[in-house]
Parts: C-alpha cells; structure tokens; sequence
C-alpha cells in the first residue's frame, strides 16, 4: 500500500523526474491490479455506464481545472515558480506534452483499477483507501501551495475518492469515476498549462 508513495517521492525528489516517478508508480499499479483483481479489472472499467447520467456526471471533472486557475494567485505559496519546478523534475516544453498525453490517457485506467477496483469497501462512509488516495495526490503539493491550501487539496481529494468509491458502488462499475477522472486529469493540466505560459 505503501509502494505508490515511495515511487513518487522517489522519482520527484530523489531522482528529479517526473517521467520516472510516474512510470515507476503505474508499474507498481500494475503488479497489484493484477495480482489482486486481474480478473475483473476491463470488465469494471467497462460497466456502470448510464448513457443519460454518465457523460453529464463526467463534466464534474472539470471542476478541479477550473477551481486551479481561479485559486492559483490566492493558494500558491510566494516564491514559487510553477514552470521552475516543473523543469526540475524534467517536465518542460515537449517532455510536458509528451507526460500530459500519457498521464491522461494512463493514468486514469491505472488509478481506478488500483485505488476503486482493487478496494472495495462496503462502507457508505470515508474509508481508510481515501484517505491513502488524497494523501498520495497531496504529498506533490506540500512544496507549491500554502499549508490552508494543501488542508483544502487533502479534503477535496478525500471527497473526490468517496465520491468515486460510491459511484462505483452505486453502478457495480468503474466507467462513470473513470470518465470523471479522464475529465479532471485533462482540466488539470490544461490549468497548469496556463498558469505557466
């Protein structure tokens, strides 16, 4: 459980490469998607999908691109240089187009097989895989926004995971939380991209 932590704290902070880090990370998913839900891993990613509340449900992924860019002025911290740190872990110009075409068409697969497929509890309420899912996104942002604003990242996190777990609760599925997450994946780093030209 501890492995996707390690793999980025490893590849972001000790190597300096965010093309490691992330590659590393999605291997690590992989072992574990298959060694403990192999089976079943295409068949949820491909059920649950409801054709009238699915793809209005999926705009909700563009709240977080949208939330970045108005927040961005207010939550970063003083001195920090977005496009700087960026191009100290190797992400500038065509290394950054490169890492967003792989993490929003990967990532998104991997990270609901891995945090929603692979866990499924029966709880309604906030669980322990939540919280490991924010913490795990949140640990990036500790060295680019201010501590209120790292505290509002982990809530907002740990909500999208709730909600994602329980979609996928509601639907017997993992199509709706993975168009939602394709969605944010992609609002995202359109904000990033922005924010650093």
């Amino acid at each position: 459980m501890l492995s996707p932590y390690l793999a980025v704290l490893f590849g972001v902070f000790y190597i300096k490469n965010a093309f490691v880090a992330v590659l590393f990370y999605h291997l690590i998913l992989l072992v574990c998607i298959v060694g403990i839900n192999r089976s079943q891993v295409l068949k949820l990613l491909v059920s649950g999908f409801h054709r009238y509340t699915g793809p209005v449900i999926s705009l909700g992924g563009l709240i977080p691109g949208i939330v970045i860019l108005l927040l961005w002025p207010y939550a970063k911290q003083p001195a920090v240089n977005l496009a700087e740190l960026m191009g100290q872990v190797n992400l500038s110009d065509v290394s950054f187009t490169v890492f967003v075409f792989y993490a929003c068409l990967v990532n998104p697969f991997l990270e609901e097989s891995f945090w929603r497929g692979c866990f499924k509890p029966a709880s309604w309420r906030p669980v322990p895989i939540d919280v490991l899912f924010a913490w795990y996104h949140t640990i990036l942002l500790i060295p680019v926004l201010k501590p209120g604003f790292v505290v509002l990242s982990f809530v907002a996190l740990m909500l999208v995971s709730w909600i994602f777990r329980n979609i996928y609760r509601l639907t017997g599925g993992l199509a709706i939380p993975l168009l939602i997450h394709i969605v944010a994946d992609i609002s995202i780093f359109f904000a990033v991209w922005k924010i650093i030209q």
